[in-house]
């Protein structure tokens, strides 16, 4: 295949899982109900810019969270033990009754029953948790989030632009966007709206986020039109912090709301600041028993847990989270489908969880071996049993698999299939729909981690040729990909919850002109959408398919190269000329060294 077989987190001083970390070390609390080991000094990002109040930001200075991340115990008078009550900046007048941070929200299931019954979910402290449990037929048509039509929350209180974007949000943005693998709709569209409201840095984030997207779809989109919101958001952030304001899930929520728009950014390193905060921060306000408890605080691990995994498997470093919060949203779910047997939206959930796992033990295993921290007969039984784990996972998907309800049978409006299309994405019952649309991802994921697992494992153990199958995987990896992309159906965002899959398969393809003409396509459609590639990944990917001019964009002559793309480059590579010397962990997964290191890319 052209390829060379190679075998080949924030206080200082510390190490967690062979990262260095600069955050500072958990702290045990009296009377706390947690352990100390679960407890953390949240840090405050240093910002490169200036506090001024949010209206008086410059709309184009980056004031980015750089990967210096400080002990808030280390300013005067700002201890964890001398935080001032929340400080809740009104959001022009801001409607009076928006809920307190600490109050429980509701369950999905709670609020889909209230919804039918023509009521608002509750907002009292008194609400249970968890809901009764209903008949698996019931759950079955009515669990995913998108059947839930709670009352909207009211937004006529806000400036025009927030209030139009956070409608854009509604209308036009999805769970995909924001990669859950689930139906997570209501999530998105009302719980993290409600927050939002009741805390300015993340209604900013939040507002940025929309801007962004919708600046992707003007002809004549500027990067000024959500760089303010980022840049207000972020300054009031450090400013909550170094007051001492109370760490809520509010603000838990804003720095992976940032964390997500620095991933489409396609700038890893700033991604990574932002992701160590947020480990300090859920470790701060959840336990691993608290963490399972309500729907936002589900929604809150899964969001975090993806990129510690994405973290790890592109640097080739652990995750920082411990296995055994992985463990305990795996456990949840599991219960969750063992009291619904029948529940296809359990049954997915459950799927997602237990492929976190493996992926995160995945990640660990072969970071364990790379630091020499396990000696190889020992990671040859551990490898074995990962194989085994893995066919499990999908072997446990063949019932839904099997049922043959959902399929796709027509993709009547869909254009019509390309001569040199590389896979036929139109074949009858290709393509899952309704309940099981999520399974059309989960089977990427699956085969994306097949793949990586099967090539690292046969460099490991230095055996000759590429291991069979791999190109039939990544080939259909492709095909649903594209199916994805063409049915009519398909919700807004599809094309980019899958790009994690298409960006492994490409790798993968046979290297003559048909087939990477077809993945420079498929690449700078996604990158126009809003996903920007570092410049590593092109790069790589250049040199593997010796085609220079991928360096620069991906299609020739710059076909379909959108301006405000080239606005976002220049602004990031700007951006990371001012950045001082990053630690290891940064330059690790600049360079993506987990990933093409491990499948010996030059």
């Amino acid at each position: 295949m052209g390829r060379k077989l190679m075998a080949n987190r924030c206080g200082i001083g510390c190490v967690k899982g062979s990262r260095p970390c600069t955050y500072p070390e958990p702290k045990s609390k009296a009377g706390s109900s947690k352990s100390a080991s679960s407890r953390s000094t949240a840090p405050i990002p240093e910002l490169s810019g200036s506090d001024e109040e949010d209206n008086e930001v410059d709309d184009t200075k980056d004031i980015s969270v750089s990967n210096t991340l400080q002990n808030d115990d280390g300013h005067k008078g700002k201890g964890k033990s001398a935080r001032k009550p929340p400080r809740t900046k009104p959001v022009a007048s801001r409607r009076s009754s928006t809920r307190g941070h600490k109050q429980p929200l509701p369950s999905i299931e709670q609020a889909e029953q209230e919804a039918e019954a023509g009521q608002s979910p509750p907002t009292d402290a008194s609400s249970p948790s968890r809901p009764a449990s209903r008949s698996s037929r019931h759950l079955e048509n009515i669990t995913p989030e998108s059947s839930i039509s709670p009352e909207k929350i009211s937004l006529f209180h806000l400036p025009h632009l927030e209030r139009h974007y956070l409608e854009y949000l509604r209308n036009h943005l999805s769970y995909h966007h924001y990669f859950f693998r689930n139906d997570a709709n209501y999530f998105v569209r009302h719980i993290l709206i409600e927050q939002a409201l009741s805390y300015e840095p993340l209604l900013q984030a939040v507002v940025g986020f929309a801007a962004f997207h919708e600046t992707m779809r003007k002809p004549d989109g500027r990067i000024q039109d959500f760089l303010g919101f980022y840049n207000r958001s972020v300054s009031l952030l450090r400013k909550s912090l170094v007051n001492g304001e109370k760490h809520t899930e509010a603000t838990l929520l804003t720095i992976l709301q940032l964390a997500t728009i620095e991933e489409y950014l396609g700038d890893w390193v700033n991604l990574l600041g932002h992701q160590k905060a947020a480990y300090s921060m859920l470790t701060e306000i959840y336990s691993i028993e608290s963490v399972v408890d309500s729907e936002l605080s589900r929604k809150i691990l899964s969001w975090y847990a993806r990129f510690d995994l994405f973290a790890g498997f592109m640097s080739g470093y652990e995750t920082v989270l411990g296995r055994e919060w992985f463990v305990a949203n795996e456990q949840y779910y599991a219960e969750q489908e063992a009291q619904h047997p029948d529940s296809i939206f359990c049954r997915i959930e459950a799927a997602v969880a237990k492929h976190r796992i493996l992926a995160m033990d995945m990640t660990m295993l072969f970071a364990r071996l790379s630091r020499g921290a396990i000696s190889m007969p020992d990671f040859g039984k551990e490898n074995e049993m990962l194989a085994a784990r893995i066919s499990g996972w999908k072997k446990n998907l063949e019932p839904l698999l099997s049922d043959d309800r959902y399929l796709v049978e027509s993709f009547e409006g869909a254009p019509a299939r390309a001569q040199d299309d590389i896979v036929d994405p139109y074949r009858a019952g290709g393509l899952r729909q309704g309940p099981l649309w999520a399974l059309n991802f989960l089977i990427m994921d699956g085969l994306s981690t097949t793949i990586m697992h099967t090539y690292q494992t046969a460099l490991i153990m230095q055996r000759k040729g590429t291991p069979d199958g791999l190109e039939q995987m990544a080939l259909e990896t492709c095909r649903l990909f594209e199916a994805v992309e063409y049915w009519p159906g398909s919700p807004s965002g599809s094309i980019l919850s899958a790009q994690a899959g298409l960006g492994m398969a490409v790798i993968f393809l046979p290297q003559d002109e048909r087939h990477i003409m077809w993945c420079r396509r498929k690449l700078a459609k996604i990158e126009a959408q809003g996903y920007t590639y570092p410049p590593t990944f092109r790069a790589k990917l250049a040199n593997l398919w010796k085609v220079d001019g991928v360096h620069h964009w991906w299609l020739p002559n710059e076909e379909g190269y959108p301006e405000i793309v080239r606005s976002i480059r220049t602004f990031i590579e700007d951006r990371g000329k001012d950045s001082s010397k990053q630690p290891p962990m940064s330059e690790d997964i600049k360079s993506m060294k987990g990933l093409f290191d491990k499948l010996g890319i030059d």
